[in-house]
């Protein structure tokens, strides 16, 4: 029986020593309890992500998203920042710092300007309003600011209608009503992943370029990197990935998320420069193609009920 040189047998178990680090460091490093039925792991969920104070009366997040269709991809930069009970702000800026858009969403809904067409939006349902704009997240900015702290409450109804037990381990909850239908935790309690109805105000890149979506239009928002999977102590998914019918998805890298009291009133105002152009979205059915830089719409954005009053911008 031949056999294989030395050298050759080092470099075979080289690389399986290599994968066997390669799969030890992707498994998670926590010390956290592990759930084999599914009561306890939702009560495990319930104890760190929903009935836990916030930490401050507001917060100040740091993130990039990338943008991403079957035909283009755009990354930006992201600043969220206000009060839980809003108002909040939120900016965004190109990779080269330019600012690209401004929003402000409070009690009278949600005002977005586009400083480079001097172009401002608004309406009374902040998340009508946001997807409208085609903003990728299917719900309120106030509900993005929550789940980036890690806290489900505004999203996650009680008590689920069934359940499902996962063969790789943990649980799905599924809901009939509310924004999240469905509810996917690993056997340690933490969200893996939610999905939802997509609203018929948001249209994906296909759909702008009138390609219909056959089936089912959901949304469904993954969660990954969490902290202590790293050794680092226990806190939110540093990484929310956000999938769409054809194609879509937006990755979510959160940088930083530091809780804030009590913001100044003018730290989070968004006054409308002297000549912008503001138009109203209460009426309209389908979104607007303003040039949207957060998800590369179309430019054409001349429709709607144009120089009525914002409401409230300051």
């Amino acid at each position: 029986m031949s056999h294989a040189p030395f050298s050759t047998r080092r470099t075979l178990w080289a690389l399986a020593l290599a994968a066997l680090l390669a799969l030890g460091a992707c498994a998670p490093q926590n010390n956290l309890p592990q759930y084999d039925l599914p009561r306890p792991d939702l009560e495990a969920f319930r104890t760190r992500f929903i009935e836990p104070a916030l930490p401050a009366s507001g917060l100040a997040v740091r993130a990039s998203l990338l943008y991403s269709t079957p035909t283009r991809a755009n990354r930006t930069d992201v600043q969220l920042y206000g009060e839980y009970a809003r108002p909040l702000r939120m900016d965004v800026r190109a990779g080269i710092g330019t600012m690209l858009a401004l929003m402000r969403e409070d009690s009278a809904g949600l005002l977005a300007f586009y400083p480079d067409k001097s172009r401002a939006y608004a309406h009374s349902d902040p998340v009508i309003g946001a997807q409208l704009l085609g903003l990728p997240f299917p719900f309120s900015l106030r509900d993005l600011a929550m789940v980036i702290s890690g806290h489900f409450e505004s999203l996650v109804p009680g008590e689920p209608d069934s359940i499902r037990v996962l063969p790789r381990g943990g649980f799905a909850f599924s809901y009939n009503q509310g924004p999240v239908r469905l509810l996917v935790l690993d056997q340690y309690g933490r969200p893996e992943s939610m999905e939802g109805p997509l609203s018929k105000y948001f249209r994906t890149q296909a759909e702008r370029d009138g390609q219909p979506v056959s089936g089912k239009r959901e949304w469904t928002l993954k969660f990954a990197a969490y902290p202590e999977d790293d050794g680092d102590p226990a806190g939110p998914a540093r990484r929310l990935i956000l999938l769409l019918p054809k194609g879509d998805s937006a990755v979510l890298r959160v940088r930083a998320v530091e809780p804030r009291q009590s913001w100044a009133e003018k730290s989070l105002a968004l006054a409308l420069p002297a000549g912008a152009h503001f138009m109203s979205l209460e009426s309209r059915p389908a979104p607007v193609t303003a040039s949207d830089v957060i998800t590369g719409g179309g430019d054409n954005a001349e429709q709607g009920h144009e120089n009525a009053k914002p409401g409230s911008a300051s």
